[in-house]
C-alpha cells in the first residue's frame, strides 16, 4: 500500500510527512514503504513526487536521497524534495528565482525628489527610497511602506513609471525593481526622519542639485527624472496605473499603461 499523498491537476503526488505513518522514526519500515510507493506510483503513472519534510520527522532525508530524490527547496520548519518519476526530462517547477523590489520617486509640491543613502551595502550613494517586497504586499504597497520605514514620511504611490531587471547576485536568481511615482499624503508633514538602523541619510533635493551630481553605480536615476518629465509634459497621470481584479478567491493587480 503506498504512502498516502494528494494528486495534484498535472498527475503528480505530495506526501506531508507529518500525515504518513512511521513517524516515530521506525526507519527501516518506512524505508521499505518508500519503495513500495515508488513502485506503485509509477505504475499508476504518477509522474512527480513531492515529499514535505518537517522538522520532527527530519530522518526521511535520508531516506529519500539515498531513493533519488533531491532537495527541491527549504523554508523554517520543512523541507521539500521531489523525484520525476517518468524516463523523460523532468518537467517539475523550480522554487521562485525572482524578487521584487520597489523603490519610490517621491515629489513634492515644490518639485524636489526624496532621496535616501543607506547605512550599509554594496551602494552608499543618492538613491530613490526603496527595498524588498513583503509577502502578499502589492507593488504599490511596497513603495509605501520602504518610503515610510526609511525616510519617516507617508506617501502614496499613484503609478509605476519603469523598472530594472536583471541578476540579483543568488545563483540562477533574477531581480525585477519597480519605480513607482509617489506624492506625499500630507504635504506639511514632510521633514524626513531617517530611519537609524538602515538610512544614514535623507532629504528633499532639486533637480537642479540632482542634475549637478556625479553619478556612478546604483539605479540610473537620471533617465528615470527624464521618463518622469517627459510623461508630465503628455499629460497629467499619464503612466502605469494599477487597478485590482478578483477570479473566485484570488485578488491581484493588473497594471495598464495610459
Amino acid at each position: 500500500m503506498a504512502l498516502p499523498g494528494t494528486i495534484d491537476i498535472f498527475g503528480g503526488i505530495t506526501v506531508d510527512s507529518s500525515k504518513v505513518p512511521y513517524g516515530n522514526g521506525d526507519v527501516k519500515a518506512a524505508g521499505k514503504a518508500l519503495e513500495e510507493s515508488l513502485a506503485k506510483w509509477k505504475s499508476d503513472g504518477v509522474r512527480g513526487v513531492w515529499f514535505h519534510v518537517s522538522n520532527s520527522s527530519c530522518f526521511w532525508i535520508q531516506l529519500l536521497l539515498n531513493a533519488g530524490f533531491d532537495f527541491h527547496h527549504a523554508q523554517p520548519g520543512y523541507a521539500m524534495l521531489t523525484k520525476w518519476l517518468p524516463d523523460t526530462k523532468s518537467t517539475l517547477p523550480r522554487y521562485p528565482f525572482t524578487t521584487i523590489g520597489v523603490g519610490g520617486l517621491v515629489v513634492n509640491h515644490d518639485g524636489k525628489i526624496l532621496l535616501m543613502k543607506e547605512r550599509r551595502g554594496p551602494y552608499l550613494g543618492w538613491k530613490f527610497p526603496g527595498g524588498a517586497n513583503d509577502p502578499n504586499e502589492s507593488i504599490y504597497e511596497t513603495a509605501e511602506r520602504e518610503v515610510l520605514e526609511e525616510t519617516g514620511i507617508e506617501a502614496k504611490a499613484t503609478s509605476i513609471l519603469s523598472f530594472r531587471h536583471g541578476s540579483r547576485g543568488f545563483k540562477d536568481n533574477m531581480d525585477i525593481y519597480f519605480v513607482c511615482v509617489m506624492h506625499p499624503v500630507d504635504e506639511s508633514r514632510i521633514e524626513p526622519k531617517p530611519c537609524p538602523q538602515e538610512t544614514a541619510e535623507c532629504k528633499w533635493i532639486s533637480r537642479d542639485e540632482i542634475n549637478a551630481m556625479e553619478w556612478s553605480g546604483g539605479f540610473p536615476i537620471l533617465p528615470v527624472l527624464e521618463k518622469y518629465d517627459q510623461l508630465r509634459t503628455l499629460a497629467p497621470g499619464r503612466g502605469c496605473h494599477g487597478q485590482t481584479y478578483s477570479a473566485g478567491s484570488r485578488s491581484f493587480q493588473v497594471y495598464h499603461v495610459n
